[in-house]
């Protein structure tokens, strides 16, 4: 329901209130447990591709031990708990915690306390080497903050799931096969949350637009030819980029880059609009797949374009919703479940498996009823197995009821029924499944759930005698008001964190400077936001495109003579021009760009203690580098037309020892001769 009953003085403004509350505060609870689902993989995807690199990029071997971090910190008021964490098995220890809080916030287990330390981790990963911060980290910190204020486990989660278990208690078959009404299920009303904080978000990612379109602002975006330029960013693009920038004609590359201004500024109005909302946010959706999905697949930015993308989840409606239980909900089959009554744990998994049967086609029968089981079922199979039966009476035991089962869950139990199938999973699952059918009342003790069968149908005033009444008037208003105060206090926060990022946004961006009034930032202010990374400068790619392109060559000497650049492998190639990219990831995308720029020269020193340790990485004496040369290797790009890139003069970053024969000399001489400079 919303913030407040809308009588007394205040009630000459409900109907405005009410409006004001149900286009811009409401959220569809639902849909917040979809989207704490695919955040929550998102953040484990991203934890997983740091794991792969964390030697390079998380521990003291690597390019930014963390005592320089800490004593040379790159930002201001720099925290992350894995600045504890110092060798690859302490780093990976903390990892594993870390995909552990990940996974809980994923399905939805104590998700407050668990949404909490994943912001704690998130935000701890991007602040232990900011020279792999981006703006999809940002967005990513972003998004675990502002919906740290959102119940992401009131639906589709494990927590809903316990609480259902608690309040809701069946004491035998006929408990489990009443059900809920339709009407009950697709109430809207029963399924809404009321926050200022959707406010706050819906204007987060509507200014993340607005800025981006509003800051391009160079010739690039005005000829069209920013996407050209982008598509020749050979540390970051990747094959279908490369694809496209080598069969796309050039007005069609024009067009993207007119749709993509379009696009940013539609989104940045579109969710604003209180009129045809349901319509909208699917119209936002799919135009959110289409630009950030042409990003992901022609770029590598890290999680931005799939961070980005994600927001827009939440903000589908109870029709949406409808539509969905529609095609992939209400046309599961209809199944009889013949079960052990007599089974606690069976019992139980049943309590379950009603709760997730949302369409309402599992109907339940104990083996005790032999009223309601065919005649050729005997006793002795329904006392090994549990045994489904379909709407076309085929019969199905072990691991394929299972199979029957879970198939027949909303969206077909996401084809999980369909392994059980498959030869050899199949015979794994059978042999799982005997296993636990063998011991089940076993299994039933030692989880307190009777050995010899659940609790027997009871008369109702029986079985209601433990329960306790109906709450007295006072009872309720007691419960009544600490709830009152929790959400006044989530709303007094949110309030706080819109000022703090309003106050952030005119200070981060070029086009608010000059247009908006420039104010001071309170030191508490700047203090959350530093320690959470909470950044609001957008500028992707303006005010013009890139026109260069660059990266880092080491022209290293190896022990045994050899000519050897650890970044690749292979011997050091000094062409700046690339069919096939360079294929870096994004997190040494952004570590090659970094170390060109002056403000972090002191951290080349690390670089080169990374690539003298070179050989420890390896397990090779043989490959120890005895001298190197660290080059930033850039060129042109070429426009729109040309065949080629010019080659910029190579810029040396660092060195170790004397390599007398440097493959950087014939290209200084086809830069225009001289020697290189280190910025």
């Amino acid at each position: 329901m919303p913030w407040f009953k809308h009588d007394g003085p205040i009630g000459r403004l409900s109907p405005a209130v009410t409006w004001f509350e149900d286009r811009y505060c409401r959220a569809d609870l639902r849909w917040l447990g979809i989207f704490r689902i695919f955040f929550g993989l998102l953040l484990t995807a991203d934890l997983l591709r740091r794991w792969a690199v964390a030697t390079d990029f998380y521990t003291n071997d690597g390019v930014l031990p963390n005592h320089f971090s800490l004593f040379r910190p790159l930002g201001r008021d720099v925290f992350s708990i894995y600045h504890a964490f110092s060798t690859l098995p302490e780093v990976s220890f903390a990892f594993a915690l870390t995909l552990m809080v990940f996974l809980a916030f994923t399905v939805g287990y104590r998700t407050r306390l668990f949404h909490l330390l994943s912001l704690l981790c998130i935000t701890s990963l991007n602040a232990r080497n900011l020279l792999v911060e981006n703006g999809g980290t940002v967005v990513m910190n972003l998004l675990c903050f502002w919906t740290a204020f959102m119940p992401l486990g009131r639906r589709i989660s494990v927590d809903a799931l316990l609480r259902s278990l608690r309040e809701e208690r069946e004491h035998g078959t006929a408990d489990l096969n009443r059900r809920a009404s339709p009407d009950r299920i697709s109430d809207a009303s029963a399924h809404s949350f009321y926050s200022l904080v959707v406010l706050a978000m819906m204007l987060q990612w509507s200014v993340i637009y607005f800025f981006n379109v509003v800051h391009k602002s160079g010739s690039g975006w005005r000829d069209g030819s920013a996407i050209h330029w982008f598509l020749y960013q050979d540390r970051i693009v990747t094959w279908f980029g490369i694809f496209a920038r080598e069969h796309a004609p050039y007005w069609l590359l024009q067009g993207f880059t007119y749709a993509t201004l379009v696009v940013e500024g539609m989104l940045a109005g579109i969710l604003l609009v209180p009129f045809q909302q349901v319509g909208l946010r699917r119209l936002a959706l799919v135009l959110a797949v289409a630009l950030h999905g042409g990003i992901a697949a022609t770029s590598r930015l890290g999680p931005f374009s799939y961070a980005m993308t994600v927001f827009f989840v939440w903000r589908l409606s109870a029709e949406d919703w409808t539509w969905l239980a529609r095609r992939f909900v209400a046309r599961a089959p209809t199944l009889r479940v013949i079960y052990d009554a007599d089974c606690g744990i069976c019992f139980q998994i049943c309590r379950v498996l009603k709760r997730l049967d949302l369409s309402q086609r599992l109907t339940f029968i104990g083996n005790d009823q032999r009223d309601q089981i065919p005649g050729e079922l005997s006793d002795e199979l329904l006392n090994q197995t549990v045994v489904v039966i379909d709407a076309q009476g085929r019969q199905h035991l072990r691991e394929r009821a299972v199979s029957a089962v879970v198939g027949a869950l909303p969206l077909y139990g996401l084809g999980l029924g369909l392994w059980l199938r498959v030869p050899g999973i199949a015979g794994l699952g059978r042999a799982a499944y005997d296993w636990g059918a063998a011991r089940r009342h076993e299994i039933s003790a030692h989880l307190g759930l009777g050995a010899c069968g659940v609790p027997g149908l009871a008369a109702p005033g029986i079985a209601d005698a433990g329960r306790p009444g109906p709450d007295s008037v006072v009872e309720r208003l007691s419960k009544a008001a600490p709830r009152r105060a929790s959400v006044a206090i989530r709303e007094a926060l949110v309030l706080l964190a819109m000022v703090m990022t309003t106050n952030q946004l005119l200070l981060d961006n070029d086009w608010a400077r000059r247009h908006l009034p420039h104010p001071k930032q309170p030191e508490l202010l700047r203090i959350v936001v530093d320690r959470l990374r909470l950044y609001q400068g957008w500028r992707m790619f303006a005010p013009e495109p890139p026109y260069e392109d660059g990266r880092m060559v080491v022209d290293g000497r190896t022990q045994d003579g050899r000519k050897i650049d650890p970044f690749t492998g292979a011997e050091p190639e000094f062409d700046p021009e690339t069919p096939v990219g360079w294929g870096h990831s994004q997190l040494w995308c952004d570590y090659h760009l970094k170390m060109y720029f002056a403000r972090y020269a002191a951290n080349r020193q690390h670089l080169e203690d990374y690539l003298q340790s070179w050989h420890q990485r390896t397990g090779r004496p043989q490959d120890r580098l005895v001298a190197f040369d660290v080059w930033w290797v850039n060129d042109k790009s070429p426009g729109p037309g040309e065949a080629h890139g010019k080659p910029q003069k190579p810029v040396l970053l660092a060195s170790h020892g004397k390599v007398s024969d440097s493959g950087a000399k014939p290209w200084l001489e086809i830069a225009g001769g001289g020697t290189s400079a280190i910025p």
